[in-house]
Order: structure tokens, then C-alpha cells, then sequence
């Protein structure tokens, strides 16, 4: 299964009639220069073939709402979808999905740590220490950052809203929710999203390879 077939797969199970947001990690991109940022690398063509692939899939339901990091890669991810599912609507751009990201407070601190350490250990000392690491803030106010960017998609009128994001912000999330360490769930590939939808006054969140569990809506 790819990135496509896996956040298809765990849609699925949402009622029709909720709403249902997916924050995703982008298409595939070229690859990043070592000892840099990346921060204007775009999508493969695979890349975007597989976002409007996903964006056909999605045009069942109409949709609430697109937002993304505004990095080109993300944003590029965004319209493909949009192409993909023939909606009549436009990406919009927020910096709590990225550039910096809701865990990010001094970007001129955090970076060089980001390129020295890499993601993974990064979401793991996120995931893990009491205090966060150097230029970040707490996970979970940054979580509550993006729950805060959600929870006005998520009613009863059986729309998809997309939140297109990076890898490390979506590990970080879905440790977060889960009370999970990085390595005790499966690192984001592109195009996989956690699918977050409201039921009897919780959010209901799924992640592939976990169960589905769930957190009060106003926490």
C-alpha cells in the first residue's frame, strides 16, 4: 500500500454523514540537499500524480476546508489535491502547519538543532523530555495549536477538510495523541494522514497500524 491507498483505507471508516479532517504530509518531493532546510524543494511529478490520485478518491465528499504549511511542497500538494477532485475552492496558507509549525518558537535556534540531530530524534526528544528542545515550545501547546486549526472543520454535514503539513510536525502529533515514543508507531510516508472526526462530544482520531482512540474535544 502507498501513502494514497492508506489514508483512502482509514477514511473509509468515518460515518458518512461527519465531518472528517486529514492531516496529511505532502507528496513526494526531490530530494534535500544535506545540511539544509529544503525549504523550496518542490513535488516529483509522482508527487503530484499521487495528489491528484488522492484528490479523485476524496471527491465523494465535498470540501470544508484546505490548509497548508506555505511551503512550495505543501502548497503544491494542496492544488494537485483540489485539480484532483475538481473543487471549487483555494488552499489557504497557515504557519501553524509549517514554516515554522506549531511546536516552533525561535526558528533561528531550533534549526541548526533540526539539521544537527535530524527529524526523527528531534520528534523523539520532543516526545520525551520535560523540557522542550532549544527554540521549541511545549508539545503540547503546540499540539492544542493545531487541534485549535481543526476543530472548527469537524460538525455533522459529512465534509473533508485537508491540513497539509510535514512529517515531523504529523510524528509529532500522532506521539503526542497517543502517548507513543517515535519508533512505536509508523513514521509519516508521504501522503499519510491522521483522520480526525467528532463523535458523542470527543475527537476520534486514527493513525495506520493503531486503534482508534479518542481525546475530549475542548481539551
Amino acid at each position: 500500500m502507498d501513502g494514497v491507498q492508506r489514508t483512502l483505507a482509514l477514511q473509509a471508516d468515518v460515518p458518512s454523514d461527519a465531518d472528517v479532517a486529514l492531516v496529511l504530509r505532502h507528496a513526494e518531493r526531490e530530494a534535500i540537499a544535506s545540511g539544509t532546510y529544503g525549504n523550496d524543494v518542490s513535488l516529483t511529478e509522482r508527487g503530484t500524480h499521487s495528489a491528484r490520485r488522492l484528490g479523485q478518491a476524496l471527491s465523494l465528499r465535498s470540501s470544508s476546508a484546505i490548509i497548508t504549511s506555505p511551503l512550495p511542497r505543501c502548497v503544491q500538494t494542496a492544488r494537485a489535491i483540489i485539480e484532483g477532485a475538481s473543487w471549487n475552492c483555494a488552499a489557504l496558507a497557515d504557519h501553524r502547519l509549517g514554516d515554522p509549525g506549531p511546536f516552533v518558537a525561535a526558528p533561528e535556534v531550533s534549526g541548526p538543532v533540526l539539521l544537527e540531530i535530524g527529524s526523527r530524534a528531534m520528534g523523539q526528544r520532543q516526545l520525551t523530555e520535560k523540557e522542550p528542545p532549544p527554540g521549541m515550545r511545549a508539545t503540547e501547546q503546540g499540539v492544542e495549536l493545531l487541534l485549535n486549526l481543526i476543530r472548527p472543520h469537524l460538525a455533522d454535514r459529512g465534509l473533508v477538510s485537508l491540513f497539509v503539513t510535514h512529517n515531523l510536525v504529523l510524528a509529532v502529533l500522532v506521539g503526542q495523541l497517543y502517548g507513543l515514543n517515535v519508533g512505536e508507531f509508523d513514521w509519516p510516508d508521504y501522503l499519510d494522514a491522521l483522520i480526525v472526526w467528532k463523535k458523542s462530544g470527543e475527537l476520534r482520531f486514527r493513525w495506520r497500524g493503531l486503534r482508534e482512540a479518542s481525546r475530549p474535544v475542548g481539551r
